[in-house]
């Protein structure tokens, strides 16, 4: 890393850190989507193409950008992206986010809160599961990547993941269709438990791969809503009925109770997996001189 103590120490500061990492990832990764898109509106291509093409052109500057910018910024090498190992995280994280969301079902199926009224063909699914997998891809990056990481380096692993949560929170509360248990559940799973499996892993294929996995599970095999919104061509047609407890009502499955407890109960293992490693950070002295 570099000094922090040279002649321009602000610019080295965690929060300026945060902010030019942003700015230039989601700034710079927002232009190439939509010159894409421009261009891309001039051919004859079908809109089920465009659509993966300029998320990819998106995803791809979003993870060189960062590559990039913080190998220079930070002096170091980008170990959370790096090719070694990434194939083994990103299998564990699509069969534990696929597990997770497929036991959350299960609940709620027992619990009579959600049938299957139909079977769709699996092939329109197959776009719908890239655009799931760039869409974590960038999240998890500006998320995990950017906030949280330079935050538990400056202040601490359990101290980031309290303002992580408040954060999610917040942001999920205040949104359309929201009540507090439902935003409590999106945050289980996007603070407690993706953040802890970073934390153990050191990874950001790992958090990518859960995401991926749970966002599609539920919107592209259940046919479910996520935040409010539902897919086209799921495989299954289903209905959700009964208390939005169990449902997590507007927000989908991952808004209910079941989910929430299992986000939760799978973080708290990820944490203390992590504490046993030493991954455990304690706040940093040195950033607040």
């Amino acid at each position: 890393m570099p000094p922090r103590s040279g002649p321009n120490p602000i610019l080295y500061s965690p929060i300026t850190r945060m902010i030019i990492g942003l700015a230039i990832c989601l700034g710079i990764g927002l232009l190439g989507l939509q010159a894409t898109q421009f261009v891309l509106a001039r051919t004859p291509a079908p809109q089920s193409l465009k659509d993966p093409i300029a998320g990819t052109v998106f995803a791809f500057l979003v993870v060189i950008l960062y590559v990039s910018l913080y190998q220079w910024y930070e002096n170091r090498r980008v170990q959370e992206l790096s090719a070694s190992g990434a194939p083994g995280r990103i299998l564990g994280g699509v069969l534990l986010g696929a597990a997770l969301a497929s036991l959350t079902m299960l609940v709620q199926y027992c619990a009579h809160a959600y049938s299957i009224t139909a079977t769709r063909p699996i092939g329109p699914v197959l776009p719908i599961l890239w655009n799931t997998f760039v869409n974590a891809t960038i999240a998890e990056i500006l998320i995990i990547g950017i906030i949280f990481r330079i935050l538990e380096d400056w202040i601490g692993t359990y101290l980031s993941l309290a303002i992580l949560v408040v954060i999610f929170f917040i942001l999920h509360v205040t949104g359309a269709g929201a009540t507090p248990l439902s935003a409590l559940g999106v945050t289980m799973h996007a603070a407690l438990l993706l953040a802890p499996v970073y934390i153990y892993t050191r990874s950001l294929w790992a958090p990518i791969a859960i995401h991926f996995a749970w966002d599609f599970s539920f919107a592209g095999i259940y046919g479910t809503a996520i935040k409010g919104y539902t897919m086209d061509h799921s495989i299954f047609q289903s209905q959700s009925i009964g208390s939005s407890l169990l449902t997590g009502g507007y927000f989908g499955p991952q808004g209910s109770i079941g989910a929430a407890l299992l986000c939760l109960i799978s973080g708290i293992i990820f944490l203390q997996l992590s504490s046993r490693r030493g991954n455990i950070k304690p706040p940093s002295t040195r950033d607040w001189q």
